[in-house]
């Protein structure tokens, strides 16, 4: 993964870092492959079901999150910090992807996916609040599929 940052960060596009082995059809491929589990995820959000949702993440103790500006490591930190924002599944935020993800592949078994969400929530004070959300996301093909090794996320708006 290191390599194919260094290229990236030398100016090269992310569509020009593909590995020989990583045709448009490879990319095309992943795209089908992962945009289910994107819509299973947002599904497992707007219920409010953190361990459904947290499933696309790679169980992994290295897994890392990053919102705004704090670290998550790890698939079970990771799994608890979503119960705390979805209150146990009581909260009433609604997400809607906005747009279309954007798909790219900087190696054969690895995607960074990048997209929007808008969230909707109630307030205690009965008034509503709307946020846009900026996500990207490192997928890795895995045995068991393809699974978050890393994300970020951050408000992109209101």
């Amino acid at each position: 993964m290191i390599k194919w940052l260094a290229r990236w960060r030398s100016g090269a596009s992310p569509a020009a870092t593909s590995s020989a082995g990583s045709p448009p059809r490879e990319l095309e491929a992943a795209k089908a492959e992962i945009l289910p589990l994107l819509e299973e995820m947002n599904e497992a959000a707007n219920v409010h079901d953190a361990e459904r949702h947290v499933a696309f993440y790679a169980r992994d103790p290295d897994l890392l999150f990053v919102v705004h500006d704090r670290a998550i490591v790890g698939w079970d930190a990771v799994l608890e910090q979503q119960r705390v924002w979805w209150r146990d599944g009581k909260t009433d935020v609604v997400y809607t992807m906005a747009g279309e993800p954007e798909f790219r592949m900087p190696q054969a078994g690895l995607v960074i996916v990048t997209y929007f969400l808008d969230s909707v929530r109630g307030m205690g004070d009965g008034t509503t609040r709307q946020m846009r959300l900026a996500i990207s996301a490192v997928w890795q093909r895995r045995p068991e599929g393809w699974r978050i090794i890393y994300a970020h996320e951050s408000t992109a708006g209101s």
